[in-house]
Parts: structure tokens; C-alpha cells; sequence
């Protein structure tokens, strides 16, 4: 038996519980899972993408920045559902997707057991100096991104889209390779249905507001860059 170890998740959504609960009811988790509609978990803890994990001890000290983390590596040969949605640009994310260096090593979740075992002693803890240094800090640029990005989720929700996007847009020209500024401007911006959140990109017939989308991104940078290597 292992020590108590509490696992919270947290779905970061700007348009409230509805929009993020197909998500959280699929998953079907057995733990707590919180609806973060300010964003306030990435802008506290740095998280520049999702999924990412953050350990914090039981005297509330994190003892592990946010990294990107799974419980287990993908599994060889899973078949994305977008394959088989008919629609050109979600195969092309699918298989963009599919080539993302991104799943965690094996020993990830044997690194968090590690962890509820031995506590502070667990060699996966990292000293003061090491979290602060994997944090990595915030310049003016982030700090001004963070404002917009506040800013872009307030009009989105009081319904003013034409004020939302000019600031959505500063927070991605300010922090360019912050991707869950990009993910949650653009998912707003899909197809009625349930292919919307996955679209991130123009469509036809459709004015596009934005100067980039996650299919032209991806390509631009290379699917091994989307992640940071998780470190154990």
C-alpha cells in the first residue's frame, strides 16, 4: 500500500462547465476534476500546453513544475477517430499528431509511485532550486501575453468575440510558443457539432481571424517540437 497520493485534474475551458464536460465524461475519472474558466491553473503554474502535470507535496510546495505527462506511453498502433471523420483537415491533424514525440517515458508512473512511497526522499523530487529553474521565468512579453489572454476570455465570455479575438491575437504574437493561448482561441472558433474543438484552423465559406492555425504551426515547426521532454 502506498501513502495517500491525490490526483486532481483540471480542464481549462473559457465557456464554462458545458463546453468541458463531453471531455471529463469520457474520461470518466475516479477523482476529483476541477473546470478552471479563467485559465487561472496555467497562468499560475506556467502550463504552456496540455496535458501537463504539476506535483505539489503535502506542505503545498510543488516539488515538480508543470511537465507534460501521462500515465502510460501511447499504445503501438492506436487509430486516431479523426482518421475516420471524412473531413480532409482533421485527417491531416491526425496525422500530424501521430507524429508528435510526446507520449511520456514508461517510468513515469513509476516515478509517481516512487514519489508516494518515499515522499521528500523519492529521487524524482526536485530541490528548490531545480523546480525554479524548470519553471523558467516571465519577461514583460509573457507578463503583457497574460494580460491579453485575461483579457480575450473575458469579452469571449460577455460575448464580445470582435474584442476577444484582437486580444487573443496580442497574447499569441507576445507568447508565440504558448499553445493553450493558440488551442483555446482557435477551438472557438470551429464547425457547430462535435468536430469543433478538434478544427483549430480555417473553413470554408469562413473569414479566419487569426495568423496561424495548429495544422500550418505544426508543419512550420516540426511535430517533435510540440512537447518538451519530460525529464525523470
Amino acid at each position: 500500500m502506498y501513502p495517500a497520493v491525490e490526483i486532481v485534474t483540471v480542464c481549462l475551458e473559457t465557456l464554462g462547465a458545458e463546453a468541458g464536460r463531453p471531455f471529463v465524461e469520457a474520461a470518466a475519472p475516479q477523482h476529483p476534476t476541477l473546470l478552471d474558466v479563467a485559465h487561472r491553473v496555467d497562468a499560475a503554474f506556467g502550463v504552456v500546453n496540455i496535458p501537463n502535470a504539476v506535483w505539489i507535496d503535502e506542505h503545498g510546495m510543488i516539488v515538480r513544475p508543470a511537465e507534460p505527462a501521462w500515465p502510460a506511453p501511447r499504445q503501438a498502433g492506436a487509430r486516431s477517430p479523426l482518421l475516420d471523420s471524412g473531413e480532409e483537415r482533421l485527417v491531416s491533424i491526425a496525422e500530424q499528431a501521430s507524429k508528435i514525440v510526446s507520449w511520456t517515458a514508461d517510468g513515469y508512473g513509476d516515478a509517481v509511485r516512487d514519489w508516494a512511497r518515499l515522499g521528500s526522499a523519492s529521487r524524482f523530487v526536485l530541490s528548490p532550486d531545480e523546480v525554479l529553474a524548470r519553471s523558467g521565468g516571465r519577461d514583460g512579453n509573457g507578463s503583457a501575453a497574460a494580460a491579453n489572454f485575461e483579457l480575450a476570455q473575458h469579452f469571449e465570455r460577455a460575448g464580445r468575440h470582435d474584442l476577444a479575438v484582437v486580444h487573443f491575437r496580442a497574447a499569441h504574437r507576445l507568447a508565440p510558443d504558448n499553445w493553450t493561448y493558440k488551442r483555446q482561441a482557435w477551438s472557438l472558433n470551429g464547425p457547430e457539432g462535435p468536430l469543433q474543438r478538434f478544427w483549430q484552423g480555417p473553413r470554408p465559406g469562413v473569414e479566419w481571424e487569426y495568423d496561424s492555425d495548429w495544422l500550418s504551426d505544426i508543419e512550420a515547426s516540426g511535430a517533435e517540437t510540440y512537447y518538451r521532454p519530460t525529464e525523470l
